[in-house]
């Protein structure tokens, strides 16, 4: 867990979350510009919302909700995609 001092607050991967927990989309720019352009699309944007839904057996996908929508992503966006616990 990545622990922000300066803004006091819990910093976090959303591949570390608990399933069930809503958090808030603090910072995207890890990932690649194309999932980046994607995720936009979908409304996907930094202080949104966002729920773990589920994580899909034998390495699967995981499987959120954000913006009323359901979306999955591969664990290797999903590491990149850090939240703040809301």
């Amino acid at each position: 867990m990545i622990v922000s001092f300066l803004e006091g607050e819990n910093i976090l991967k959303l591949s570390e979350g608990h399933l069930g927990e809503a958090y808030r989309i603090s910072d995207l720019s890890h990932l690649n510009k194309v999932v980046q352009k994607r995720l936009l699309d979908l409304g996907v944007i930094e202080g949104v919302e966002i729920s773990y839904i589920r994580k899909m057996p034998f390495g699967g996908p995981y499987i959120l909700e954000v913006c009323g929508q359901y979306i999955s992503l591969r664990k290797k966006d999903v590491d990149y995609i850090e939240v703040e616990e809301v």
